[in-house]
This record gives structure tokens, sequence and C-alpha cells, in this order.
């Protein structure tokens, strides 16, 4: 038996075509069609790939030019570029398990790289048929008489080889860490997420009191009425809350996801339905006082504002964590309720970041924010727990303005 190359090779630009007719295929199929970001990924690394510029395919690289970040973003804690990669795997497997060996070419995403791998399986008649790179070579038969590998022989190897090489993608592919587990049916979500901030007021004397006001001697008084004051509603917010805001938004953005930011009730529930929602804020908060009452962990506020809030555990009755001062006290410390649940109807994802102090919104939404507290809970979590109804009751010890990393006081799960 010889083997010999009975036509010319295809030039480096037919086998780039043919690329690239078939990546048009991928990205118009249903898997990529609805997802933006796996066909602006899949195109970026192809093209890399086809002009030559491999050394270019690098998670920092990829992080820049295709995700807008920085030049100096931090790949160990920004997980954006291996999370699309995740993605692209499991639609390429998709697609080829749905559609097997009906393109002449096939495009793998191997696991542990980002540099895609074409595999070429068109094979034609012996007059027309190309040789090349990844071609098959046409085959003679001598006198030994020993049976001819059929086209069809081939195909089925190179297919063997092809759906191994995507099980291997699909078996060994990065897991999602715990943090992203939690996020995940945010994520998901067909609406943009909205991160809901609490609604303020805030009074201002006049110009006119003001200047009365600076010129006061010490233990002199001054009469201020109605119209020496005016009210602002929603133009200003905390530092804690505007920190707790940010520290969700980049989560979420590591994520592939840009959040929507409203203040209060500045958008009611009919524009709202179908979105996640993620409230920041306790008793400043509509959606928190609504989503949040009637559930195991609860603040609770009395009619006097003499008496300090509390967190209440309404299994036990007798149990809470209330603040041990209110203002114009020092706070000291501080107590926070993670809350996340979903709508009964459209099972659209509720996240509450709440704390009886604007300290314990901070450390709410840095708990949500960091992959390393999140250790912890999930030893004490039931299995499936990322579909699941949860409370996370947080403490934190405050120095001056600056509260200590959240600490875990009591969690509960259920369906």
């Amino acid at each position: 038996m010889a083997l010999e190359r009975n036509d010319p090779a295809p030039s480096i630009s037919d086998q780039n075509n043919l690329v690239r007719q078939c990546l048009e295929r991928i990205l118009q199929s249903p898997h990529f069609r609805a997802s933006s970001r796996s066909k602006q990924f899949l195109s970026f690394v192809v093209g890399k790939k086809l002009e030559g510029r491999e050394d270019e395919i690098k998670e920092r690289t990829i992080g820049i030019e295709l995700f807008d970040r920085i030049a100096d973003f931090e790949t160990s804690g920004d997980s954006i570029v291996r999370v699309n990669a995740t993605d692209v795997r499991r639609r390429l497997g998709q697609y080829y398990q749905s559609s097997p060996n009906t393109d002449p070419v096939q495009i793998v995403l191997p696991p542990g790289t980002y540099v895609p791998e074409f595999v070429f399986l068109e094979i034609a008649s012996p007059a027309a048929r190309p040789v090349g790179r990844g071609a098959p070579l046409s085959l003679v038969v001598g006198r030994d008489n020993r049976p001819r590998r059929s086209w069809r022989f081939w195909c089925g190897l190179a297919l063997t080889g092809i759906i191994f090489a995507v099980f291997l993608t699909l078996t060994l592919r990065p897991h999602p860490s715990n943090l992203d587990r939690f996020w995940q049916p945010v994520l998901d979500a067909r609406s943009t997420p909205v991160i809901n901030l609490p609604t303020t007021n805030t009074f201002q004397m006049e110009p006119e009191a003001m200047q009365q006001f600076g010129q006061l001697k010490p233990d002199e008084l001054m009469k201020v009425g109605l119209n020496n004051v005016q009210a602002f509603h929603n133009w200003h917010t905390s530092l804690p809350v505007l920190q707790a805001a940010l520290s969700v938004a980049l989560a979420l953005q590591r994520r592939g996801e840009t959040p929507i930011l409203r203040m209060g009730a500045e958008m009611t529930s009919d524009e709202l339905r179908g979105h996640p929602i993620i409230a920041i804020g306790s008793f400043s908060n509509p959606w928190t006082k609504q989503n949040v009452s009637g559930l195991r962990f609860t603040f609770d506020r009395s009619a006097s504002d003499t008496d300090v809030p509390r967190i209440r555990d309404n299994q036990n009755p007798g149990r809470s964590w209330a603040l041990p001062s209110i203002y114009p006290k020092p706070q000291d410390k501080d107590y926070a309720i993670v809350t996340r649940t979903f709508d009964p109807v459209t099972y659209a994802p509720f996240v509450s970041l709440a704390g009886l102090h604007s300290f314990g919104n901070q450390i709410a939404a840095e708990f949500v924010s960091q992959e390393s507290f999140w250790n912890d809970l999930t030893t004490r979590a039931p299995a499936g727990w990322e579909k699941m109804n949860l409370q996370v009751v947080l403490e934190t010890d405050v120095v001056g303005t600056t509260p200590s990393a959240p600490k875990i006081v009591d969690v509960y799960f259920w369906k």
C-alpha cells in the first residue's frame, strides 16, 4: 500500500475563507444568536488566529480589547474572560451535538487556552479534493489487496475525535466559584439588573438664613421657619451607600453584566417587573421593606426615635441584634442582612443588602463582592443552595468611619 498526494494543496486564503464561512454559520445558529458576548468572544479569538496573531490571544489582551478593562486589571480577581470562554465552549458543544458533521471545518476552543483550533473535515471527490493542513491524503491500493478505507471511515474517525474533544471541553471546563453561583440567577435573567439606592430627604437652610446663622454669637438663638429651609429629595447619598453600590456594580461587571442605577422609588413595580433588583438600605429603601418584611430575619424599628433599631429573628422571638447606640452617639458596631429571594410568578431574583446603619449596607455589599467570604457560608449551606432563597446575618466592628470585614452571625436557606 502506498500514500500519495494527488492534488495541489489549497492556499491559506482558501482555508481561512472556509473557516470564516463556518464561523458565520455558528454565530447565526440558535446556540449563539441570542448571546452577543459569546458571538463577540468567538469572533475575536478566531479573527486573531486567522490574522496570525495567536500571541495576542491572552486573558489580559481579551479583557482589554473586548471587555474594555484597564491595562493593568487584575485577571485573578476579574473572571470575565474565563466566564465568557466557558460559555463559548458550552455553546460550541451544543452546536456540534445538534448538527454534527455538517461543516467542513469545526472550530474548537480547548480547555486551558483561548486559542481556537480548526479541524478540517471536508473530503471532496478525488478529482477536486484539496490536500493541505488537516486535509486527508488520497489512498492507493497495491497488490496486497487489502481493503481500501472509504471516506466515510475517515469522516467517522475524525467525528469521533471531535466528539471526544467536545466531551473533554464540557467536563474539564472551570467550575464557577461559590460567589459566581450566588450571582448566577441574576446573570441568567433576561432583563438587566437594577441597583436601587435608599430614598433620601435632605434639608438645607436658604443662603440668607445661613448667613444669619454664621453671625450668631455663643448662646444666641435663631428662629428658623419653613421658609428658611429648602428640601432636597433623592439628591444625596452617604459614602457607605455609594461604596456599596460601586462594589456591587463592579462584581456584576466582572461577570459581564452592567447594571442600571436607580434611587428610592424612582421606578414603579410595573416598570421593574422581570428585572433582577439589588436593593441597598433597610428602613429607607421601599423595596427592602416590601420584600424582606415577613421573612425569618427582618428589620424592626419602634415608634420612638429614641429606641435603637434591631434585626429580629422571627423563628426565635427572643433573639435579636441591635446597635449599641444611635445617632448622634458614635457607632462602633453594625449589623446587616443579605437576602436573596425569587418571585413566585416570574422567578426574577431579588437581592437586598441592608444594614441597621450605613456601615451595614457597606459590609453587605462587600460580602457579595468578594469570594473569600463565601468559603465559610457554603460549609453551612445545603445541596442546591444556589437555587434557593437565602438570608445571611452579618456583623461588623466600626472604628471611626471604617467597618471591619463582615462576620457571619447566622444563615438560613429555604425553597
